[in-house]
């Protein structure tokens, strides 16, 4: 089955870190893989949990800071009883700015 059809925003593969945690402080900085509008894939060890809320803080070359906050879709493992290799997040509540800063970042992406 082809899951990209089911997507309502398209994602870019993309190579930066981004500030996350549980809270606004954002205690971790993991890499983000792909992004679209509605989202990104985390790539982290950390354990999580669908439906668990996070905060994120990405920066753009060209939009500068990016606040957001997300809920955890999945959680990705190659294998059973091995650590994560991280988490699709869909964003929640994205203001117009941080939509209007999250399109420049992904237009930024080939």
């Amino acid at each position: 089955m082809d899951f990209t059809e089911l997507r309502r925003h398209p994602r870019v593969i993309v190579d930066f870190f981004a500030d996350w945690g549980w809270g606004p402080e954002c205690e971790h900085y993991d890499k983000i893989t792909s992004l679209s509008l509605g989202g990104c894939f985390l790539a982290t060890k950390r354990e999580l949990s669908s439906g668990q809320e996070i905060y994120l803080k990405l920066t753009g070359q060209t939009s500068g800071m990016i606040n957001l906050r997300g809920t955890v879709r999945y959680q990705l493992r190659l294998m059973e009883g091995m650590p994560p290799t991280g988490a699709g997040i869909e964003f929640i509540g994205v203001s117009s700015e941080s939509e209007r800063k999250l399109q420049a970042v992904v237009e930024d992406y080939p």
